[in-house]
Order: C-alpha cells, then sequence, then structure tokens
C-alpha cells in the first residue's frame, strides 16, 4: 500500500542497511539512494508516503536543495531530516522548509519508529480532512480539524458569540485579524472560518511569521525565480500562488519587519505580487487570515507597525478572551482532550474529583495550550486509569523549594533570563548524571520532548 512505503536517503552503507531491516521488520516497503540524484530518480519512478533523508551527504545535492526537491516534486510525502551535527539552525531550516521533524545521530531505535509512525498517522488524518471537509462543520460546539487540538469549544457566552460572529463573516471573502493572548485558539478559529466558507474545498495554509527568518519568509510567501539568489536552482511557488482560491492565515502578523509589511501591504492593496527575482505580476485570489498577540495599536504609535496595514488587516477584527474569562469551556475541553491521550495510550481514563476541582480552580495564564499540556501531563502519571493532580503539586513544591532557597537582593543587577537559565541547567544536567546521560530516560524525568531536550543542551551548553 502507498502508505507503507519509505525511502530512505543515506550515503553510509550501514546505515541504509540498518533503516532497511528496521523499517522492514515493522510492516513498512522500504527502498534506498545511497545520494541525491540516486533518491530523485526513485521519486519520478514511484510514490512513498515518508521520506528519511540524511541532511549531510558528501558529493551529493545540498541537503537544503535536496529537500526542496522533495518538497517541490511530492505532495503529501512527509519528510524527515537526519543529521549527524545536531545543528539546532539546520534543523529549524529543515522544518521551515517543510520537513515534519528531524532526528540527530546517534538516535535511537524507539525514536525512529515513533517518528516514522506519527509521519504515518499525519498522512491518514489529512487524508481523512480531504473526506470531512465535504461536510461542513456547523455545530456551535464542535469542531473544526483532525485532532481535538483544533475542536472548538462554545458553551461560554462568549465563545458562543464568537462562534456565530465566525459563521457570519466566513462566507464573506473579507480579511480577518483575530486578536487575543497567546494559546487561546486564534489558529483554530482561523481554521473554522475557512471551513465555513465556500474556499473550505481549497488549500488552507498557515504560516509563522515569528518563526520564519525574512529572507526566507518572502521566498515561502511570494516563491522565487530560479537563480534569484544562491541556492535557488529552480523556480519555487510561494503561498500565494499555490493557494490559489484557498486561504492563508498568518499568525504573529506583528513580527513582520517593516520591509515585509511593505510587501503584504502592496498585496491586499493590488491583489497581485511578484515572485523574487521576477518582474513577472502575479494575480492572487486568496483569502487573507491574520493573528496577533501584540497591541498592534500600540505598536503603531512606536513606530513599528504600519498603519495602512493594520487598517487593510483589520477588515473585521475577532477578539478571543482568555481562558480565566470562559470558565464555562475548561472542561468541556479538558475532556476532549482526556479523550484525545486516552486514546493515544489505548485505555481509557478519567479525572478524578480533585483533578476536576483542580482544573476548575486554574487560572491558565497559557490558556487552552496550558490546560492540554496540563491534561497531557496528568494522563503520563495516572494511575489506574485515574487522573490526578499529583504531578502538579509536587511541581508546586519544587518551584516552593527552589523559591525559598533563593537570596532574592533586588539592588543587585541582576537578568531574569540568566537565573531562569541556571536553574534549568542545573536540573537537565542533574537529570543526565541521574539516567546515566540517556537523553531519552532524562527527558522522561523531566516531562519534555526528546527534541526540547536537545534543543536545551544545545542553547545551555551542557556537556554529556
Amino acid at each position: 500500500m502507498f502508505k507503507n512505503r519509505i525511502l530512505v536517503v543515506d550515503d553510509e552503507l550501514s546505515m541504509r542497511q540498518f533503516l532497511m531491516i528496521l523499517l522492514k521488520k515493522d510492516g513498512y516497503d522500504v527502498e534506498v539512494a545511497s545520494n541525491g540524484k540516486e533518491a530523485l530518480e526513485k521519486l519520478e519512478k514511484s510514490s512513498f508516503s515518508v521520506i528519511l533523508m540524511d541532511y549531510n551527504m558528501p558529493e551529493a545535492i545540498d541537503g537544503l536543495d535536496l529537500l526542496n526537491e522533495f518538497i517541490q516534486r511530492t505532495a503529501n510525502t512527509q519528510i524527515v531530516v537526519i543529521t549527524a551535527f545536531a545543528s539546532t539552525e539546520q534543523a529549524i531550516k529543515a522544518i521551515e522548509l517543510g520537513a515534519v521533524d528531524y532526528v540527530s545521530k546517534p538516535f535511537n531505535v524507539a525514536e525512529i519508529r515513533d517518528i516514522v509512525k506519527k509521519c504515518i498517522l499525519n498522512i491518514e488524518e489529512n487524508a481523512e480532512i480531504q473526506v470531512k471537509k465535504k461536510t461542513p462543520v456547523r455545530s456551535s460546539t464542535k469542531l473544526v480539524g483532525r485532532n481535538s487540538a483544533e475542536k472548538i469549544v462554545a458553551n461560554s457566552p462568549q465563545m458562543k458569540n464568537i462562534l456565530e460572529m465566525a459563521r457570519q463573516i466566513a462566507p464573506s471573502g473579507s480579511t480577518v485579524l483575530l486578536t487575543g493572548d497567546s494559546g487561546t485558539g486564534k489558529e483554530v478559529l482561523a481554521k473554522f472560518i475557512h471551513a465555513c466558507s465556500d474556499r473550505t474545498d481549497h488549500p488552507w495554509y498557515p504560516i509563522n511569521c515569528g518563526a520564519i527568518p525574512e529572507t526566507l519568509l518572502e521566498s515561502e510567501l511570494f516563491g522565487h525565480e530560479k537563480g534569484s539568489f544562491t541556492g535557488a536552482h529552480q523556480m519555487k511557488k510561494g503561498y500565494f500562488e499555490v493557494a490559489g482560491a484557498g486561504t492563508l492565515f498568518l499568525d504573529e502578523i506583528g513580527e513582520l519587519s517593516e520591509n515585509m509589511q511593505v510587501k503584504l501591504l502592496r498585496v491586499l492593496q493590488e491583489r497581485d505580487f511578484t515572485r523574487v527575482g521576477g518582474t513577472e505580476k502575479i494575480q492572487t485570489n486568496v483569502r487573507l487570515l491574520a493573528a496577533t498577540n501584540r497591541d498592534l495599536k500600540e505598536q503603531i504609535r512606536k513606530g513599528l507597525f504600519r498603519e495602512d496595514l493594520y487598517f487593510r488587516l483589520n477588515v473585521l477584527e475577532i477578539y478571543i478572551p482568555p481562558l480565566s474569562q470562559r470558565r464555562e469551556d475548561v472542561l468541556p475541553l479538558a475532556d476532549i482532550f482526556l479523550e484525545e491521550f486516552s486514546t493515544k495510550a489505548g485505555k481509557e481514563m478519567r479525572f478524578s474529583d480533585e483533578m476536576i476541582k483542580f482544573l476548575i480552580n486554574n487560572d491558565f495564564p497559557g490558556n487552552v495550550r496550558e490546560l492540554k499540556n496540563i491534561v497531557e501531563r496528568g494522563t503520563v502519571f495516572a494511575v489506574d486509569g485515574v487522573v490526578d493532580n499529583r504531578s502538579f503539586n509536587t511541581t508546586r513544591e519544587i518551584s516552593e523549594k527552589i523559591t525559598d532557597e533563593l537570596e532574592i537582593d533586588l539592588n543587585l543587577e541582576v537578568c531574569l533570563d540568566d537565573i531562569l537559565e541556571e536553574v534549568e541547567k542545573k536540573y537537565i544536567t542533574a537529570a543526565l548524571e541521574k539516567t546515566g546521560n540517556n537523553r531519552q530516560n532524562t527527558a522522561k524525568m523531566l516531562n519534555i520532548t526528546e527534541r526540547s531536550l536537545r534543543y536545551r543542551i544545545t542553547k545551555l551548553n551542557i556537556k554529556g
């Protein structure tokens, strides 16, 4: 079957053989290539659901160029980058270009297996979305998207009003600005607007403006011509072009540089653009939705955001209040997240009475995102299927202990970030020592992902 086909691209024979044996043992149909040219030839003849590609291969196409080639020639293929150099910058660039994940050598078997399983699951869920898109969602409390993170709960009066407004706005095609604190669900609501519009059968592309460097963002949005800059070995279409009559969601719009603000304003005014390095004007019919957690009016006063662009974006505005102001949504959301994590764990779980009280009384400064993290952590520490707040009490005790031990002298010149990094470094170092430098077990002990642990180790320059 197509979903089981995997292509391994690595110049090391031993690595190709190892991954082939491992993945075939798990039931996948595996092909291998020793360099970029061979991989592209195989891609011409066959389709793959997952590509595992080594980033650094001597006498081969540059890693980013090869990744670009794969992305240009495939639609739903999940691409995972493998690197022996553990370069955070390298990994971020790969993710920004379209890779779904990365793994550093040496890696463990469980990590590779988990990543491949997630890739296959993504493909299955994407296929399910395409089927469900034929029936637009209309329920006031139901969902948009492929998982519980994309479900909208509207038990509170505020969210009921917001969803009603979103439904009215959806068919208009007008530009919408979504505002509110981080984690309140702005992208989820944007996806809801797209699903309720007449563009639901057209592409949906979310872009995080704050996560992509300016030079790369321009190419991502508008595309580029062959030879327009170093590494541009072929023409690439940007999101404004490939989205067609679909929807672009620009998250963290307040992070745009002045130069990008000017370019975006022109597109909104003229409804056309040119690729980087090009001269041809290309018409666009895309609908734009934008979001920010910043106060754009304050940004305008400071000269950091263009007023004319603000008014172009703010044709219609929806403000999403923090979760602490819509407490009626807390438990229904928690139940949705609990169902998701119970399904992943393959067992039924329920909240203890103490956990329910804990959720009701929590202010959730991190909003819906924090609530989901809390539920996920609770399921990890669940005993006999009961999710309680014991792990959170432990965290609180640790925090209080740290606070008690800190000697706070505000007369000294201090940097809060440096203090927090020092505490973080001590805990990670101690955890690594306790696990014998086993990063998988260290990540579990600290309740973070292995990728997050790798990033923190690099950032904090932790040895071992």
